[in-house]
């Protein structure tokens, strides 16, 4: 699995399993963190997580694949940090009981609702 990770890359390639996006621009999403969501990105900040981090969401899709969703307020993402990021959340989540074993799917929204982050992780994908 370690081999999927490191093959993986972040992009904000937009594709059409991808969700909406502005014209032109990266996929966006309209959508806020629920109460439960920023509930979880508090226990992630007091973990010592990303102090920028307000909603986290994990969930099947309807393909039965991981789906993390993040909403940060960096307006321009991780950039260089990206992995220590996405190692950070992921070891927390693995932490609550999330199972990482089939790979994920990272997005990562801004304040503004557009996708600074795409990683994917899964099998699929990845070989």
């Amino acid at each position: 699995m370690t081999a999927a990770v490191l093959l993986s890359g972040c992009s904000t390639e937009t594709t059409p399993k991808s969700g909406p996006t502005t014209a032109g621009g990266p996929p966006t999403t309209s959508a806020s963190p629920a109460g439960s969501d920023s509930d979880l990105a508090a226990r992630y900040r007091r973990a010592g997580g990303d102090p920028d981090v307000y909603g986290i969401k994990h969930a099947k899709n309807r393909d039965g694949l991981l789906t993390l969703t993040v909403w940060t307020r960096r307006k321009s993402g991780y950039g260089s940090g990206f992995d220590k990021f996405d190692k950070t959340l992921t070891s927390f989540l693995t932490g609550t009981g999330v199972s990482l074993d089939q790979g994920y799917v990272l997005n990562v929204y801004g304040p503004g609702g557009t996708r600074l982050h795409h990683y994917d992780t899964t099998v699929e994908n990845n070989t």
